[in-house]
């Protein structure tokens, strides 16, 4: 692990970057207690082996990663863990949690401003994150962070779709998507449908699918398929608090300062 801040009395920023290390596994098992309790069992942190998909993301060498962990960790454990995406000129932060026992003491916001100085190192001109409008401590301190408001999504639970009229969907990418969804619990099947195609996030027996007549049809179609009885849609909202549905987020966002760019 390589440190990125000096050690403090707080703990120690750190990067994994081998699929050996222990700390990888810690901070798979704490960003997954970072999901709101109405998306439980739906995003890709609680799928049966994230663990070994964080490892095989920092198998390559340190330079060819787009999945950047970074970690406060001391002689406990890991205390709070940041899980970053590189997007092009963009850094995502796809993840963050704090152990319970070590919330207040200010990790979060050393986790994001460590995000500035890889954001900065990697040549990125904006910082991106998604956080659930309920979560209001979160929300604060992302304010206080320079971030702002970009957008909103609503996610809202589907019915099992009856079999369609029409041609079923066809599946684009079954070898890959099963080879990765046994191997680590989640995938992403493309799926075609007429002249469309559309992405399908499966995890478990939970599926993030189209809306509209496109979305039953693929429900009809993978739903014998692939065991799954959990489906829900994700769509873009125009105000935060006016949309119904099980869960809301807002994509916040941030520029860099021009000093170290």
């Amino acid at each position: 692990m390589g440190a990125v801040l000096n050690p403090t009395t707080t703990g120690t920023v750190v990067a994994p970057t081998r699929p050996d290390d222990p700390v990888v596994t810690a901070a798979a098992r704490l960003l997954a207690e970072s999901v709101p309790s109405s998306c439980a069992g739906l995003v890709a942190y609680h799928a049966s082996d994230y663990a070994a998909f964080l490892a095989a993301s920092l198998a390559p060498p340190p330079p060819l990663h787009t999945l950047l962990l970074r970690c406060v960790c001391d002689e406990t454990g890991v205390r709070a863990v940041a899980d970053w995406r590189l997007l092009g000129r963009r850094l995502l932060l796809n993840g963050i949690a704090v152990r319970t026992r070590d919330r207040g003491h200010g990790h979060g916001s050393r986790l994001l401003d460590d995000g500035i100085r890889l954001a900065n190192e990697l040549g990125c001109d904006q910082l991106l994150l998604d956080v659930s409008l309920e979560n209001t401590v979160a929300r604060r301190l992302y304010r206080r962070a320079g971030y702002q408001d970009q957008s909103y999504q609503v996610w809202t639970h589907l019915d099992p779709a009856t079999p369609p009229a029409d041609s079923p969907a066809r599946i684009v990418d079954w070898a890959s998507f099963t080879a990765h969804h046994r191997a680590y619990g989640f995938g992403d099947l493309r799926v075609r449908v007429g002249d469309d195609e559309f992405g399908v996030r499966c995890v478990g027996s939970a599926a993030r699918v189209p809306g509209g007549a496109a979305g039953a049809t693929v429900r009809a179609t993978l739903g014998p398929l692939l065991g799954i009885d959990r489906w829900y849609v994700t769509t873009a909202s125009a105000e935060p608090e006016t949309e119904p549905g099980f869960a809301r987020f807002a994509r916040m966002w941030r520029g860099l300062p021009a000093q170290g760019r």
